[in-house]
């Protein structure tokens, strides 16, 4: 934009001096008109600069190391003319603030690509500190309401603990009377209360009689997964790793768990991987919302397994602990 203003300042110097050594009629409108272009750059300007807006956009989770990239795009209402943006980022993460200054084009969907810092695990967040629209000439520059955050988790590799993880043995199977479809299932006959969309019609007229589907299903788990609260990013990307080892050696099995991170963090069931993205964003992210449909764990746990960053523990297990 100085540029823009230092060229425009050069020609209006220029249109003196022309008008000055060749005073005619010729050179008084060439004045007037490049005097002129200070509030027709404004006027015809403003309502497109007062309607830009910038959205951040990222991946939501990388690997540690992995190539990432943020984008910022422009967005404002096509049919108003304007300049391009500038934006100027905050990125977040271990408590350091780094700022950035960006630039996007003048067109509506442009973006602007900066790459993404992924040589530490953690959560990284990206907010957008300032925002500013120029004119058309690139004479005005403004600034305009904007609020657009994007977070990336970035995990490190999975790390196996130690000590291996003593897994407890699938319990046996148990009839479950609710209903619920299960591919694991035993046939009885049908009893008063039985739900209709339980009874094998195809059995029940082979027989003549109502047969119905009772699906076996686990027992209610009791499984518990603590991590201990890391000191510096070292024992993090320790931790974190641990944690994605035991979490994907135990959803292999099919055996839910519950996890809570330090000794008085929330508590979350983990039945996907999904679940652990979800709760890491959570305890990570100083600004994320709160967790919806608040689990609530047994009052005491058949097996638990507690996660550290330091590299020379073996991690202990227990056998029955209580839930506080």
């Amino acid at each position: 934009m100085w540029t823009h203003r230092v060229l425009y300042q050069f020609t209006i110097l220029c249109s003196l001096f022309f008008y000055v050594l060749y005073p005619r009629w010729f050179s008084w409108y060439l004045l007037v008109l490049i005097l002129f272009l200070i509030p027709f750059d404004l006027i015809i300007s403003l309502p497109g600069m007062l309607t830009k807006r910038a959205v951040l956009a990222a991946p939501r989770i990388l690997k540690q190391g992995e190539d990432g990239m943020l984008s910022v795009v422009n967005l404002h209402r096509r049919w108003f003319p304007a300049g391009c943006i500038k934006v100027r980022l905050r990125e977040i993460s271990d408590g350091d603030v780094i700022l950035h200054r960006l630039k996007c084009e003048s067109e509506r969907g442009s973006l602007r690509e900066m790459a993404i810092n992924t040589s530490r695990s953690g959560f990284t967040a990206f907010e957008i500190d300032r925002l500013s629209a120029t004119s058309l000439i690139g004479l005005f520059s403004i600034p305009v309401a904007a609020e657009s955050r994007a977070g990336v988790l970035i995990l490190p590799a999975p790390i196996k603990p130690p000590n291996g993880v003593s897994l407890p043995r699938v319990s046996a199977l148990r009839p479950e009377q609710s209903g619920i479809f299960s591919e694991d299932h035993d046939l009885r006959p049908y009893r008063p209360g039985d739900p209709l969309k339980s009874v094998h019609w195809k059995l029940s007229a082979k027989y003549d009689s109502l047969i119905v589907r009772e699906p076996l299903l686990p027992p209610p788990h009791r499984r518990m997964v603590y991590i201990s609260q890391w000191n510096n990013a070292q024992e993090r990307n320790v931790a974190l790793g641990r944690l994605q080892w035991v979490s994907d050696y135990l959803l292999e099995k099919d055996l839910h768990f519950y996890l809570r991170l330090g000794n008085s963090g929330p508590i979350a069931e983990i039945t996907k991987n999904g679940d652990l993205i979800d709760y890491l964003y959570h305890v990570l992210d100083e600004k994320a919302p709160p967790l919806q449909n608040p689990v609530i764990p047994p009052r005491r746990f058949t097996w638990a397994f507690r996660i550290d960053g330091n590299r020379n523990s073996v991690n202990s297990e227990f056998g029955m602990r209580n839930a506080e």
